[in-house]
């Protein structure tokens, strides 16, 4: 397992590679862009990552593919500094040394490990920055370094949050607005964070927010919420997305053969791209991911009142007093157990 003291080392030289990466792709996106991706391929350790650089060696033979578009406006449009600090932060960080300490705390406890959370916040409601802070800390220490953050509504006050992100420099936060307008001292604080991708939800205030977040050169995605689409709906909101990422959600309600058909259309479009967008059903990409990681999926979201849902449909909250990470993961791998069997 990689040692505190290697991976700050690591995380140096990768950083530096990544610098002169973005360098290289403003001068000659296609020839830089097929390098890394060969450096990446041969030098890769983790199991995500030579799934990742395998794929993207063979969508980029093709002189012709989006996705080389796609790149250019990402060095183009994003903060250089943002683009690599989200990146590594992501791409070593959480899916290269935090798989490392996931898979090791699995075999030594016995239970599952997600690789990401998911959590539901609103300033006024019983689940406080404060408890979301907790959690961090005991995830970080046990190799979760990403989490996912689904604002309710738009804070008065953005300080608090922005401080939670810059605390945890090396963690990868996605933080996803809900249809309410952001103003340009909001845009201009969060352009501050360069852990943060920054997701407008298509829908009627997406554009400002988007247009907002380009001018402070934030990296930004858009989201949409389904309980069922088509592939033609599919690709005009590809056709259509003002981002580089577009993530799909099923909503309440949205059947598993629904989110299984929508899933298995957004992996075809992504190794067949037609457009300059990389499109994701998150929660099956969330497991699929889990799975490349530990071989096992596990999965924790927790809403604004502290509550989560374990495998067979009970709640727990995280809000008690006794509670901590790796009881509650212990809960969900005990609860999935007990499914599996029945």
């Amino acid at each position: 397992m990689i040692s505190l003291k290697t991976e700050k080392v690591t995380y140096s030289l990768i950083e530096a590679a990544v610098n002169r990466g973005i360098k290289e792709m403003q001068e000659d996106p296609k020839r830089s862009v097929r390098k890394l991706a060969d450096l990446g391929n041969q030098f890769a350790r983790g199991r995500f990552q030579k799934s990742f650089f395998e794929l993207s060696q063979t969508l980029l033979q093709d002189d012709d593919c989006p996705y080389y578009t796609l790149l250019s406006r990402l060095t183009e449009e994003i903060d250089h500094e943002t683009l690599k600090r989200f990146g590594v932060n992501l791409g070593y960080t959480s899916w290269t040394y935090g798989a490392q300490l996931i898979r090791a705390y699995e075999n030594e406890h016995g239970f599952e490990v997600p690789w990401t959370i998911f959590f539901h916040y609103h300033p006024q409601a019983s689940f406080t920055l404060s408890h979301m802070d907790s959690l961090i800390r005991e995830g970080r220490s046990i190799g979760i370094f990403t989490y996912f953050l689904r604002l309710e509504t738009i804070p008065d006050d953005w300080s608090a949050l922005t401080e939670l992100f810059c605390r945890y420099e090396n963690s990868a936060f996605l933080l996803f607005l809900p249809d309410e307008e952001l103003n340009e001292d909001a845009a201009g604080i969060l352009s501050e964070c360069h852990n943060v991708l920054i997701s407008a939800e298509l829908s009627t205030c997406y554009k400002k927010n988007i247009s907002l977040l380009k001018q402070k050169s934030c990296l930004t995605a858009n989201h949409h919420y389904y309980l069922e689409t088509d592939d033609e709906t599919l690709s005009s909101q590809l056709k259509g997305c003002e981002s580089p990422f577009l993530f799909l959600l099923a909503q309440n309600g949205c059947s598993p053969a629904d989110q299984e058909q929508l899933a298995e259309s957004v992996y075809q479009l992504r190794c067949h791209p037609k457009y300059p967008v990389f499109p994701m059903e998150l929660f099956t990409d969330h497991k699929r991911i889990d799975h490349i990681i530990s071989g096992k999926t596990c999965f924790m979201e927790i809403n604004s009142d502290g509550t989560f849902s374990l495998p067979d449909g009970s709640l727990l909250s995280v809000l008690e007093p006794e509670a901590s990470l790796p009881s509650l993961l212990r809960e969900i791998t005990l609860t999935a157990s007990c499914e599996t069997c029945s």
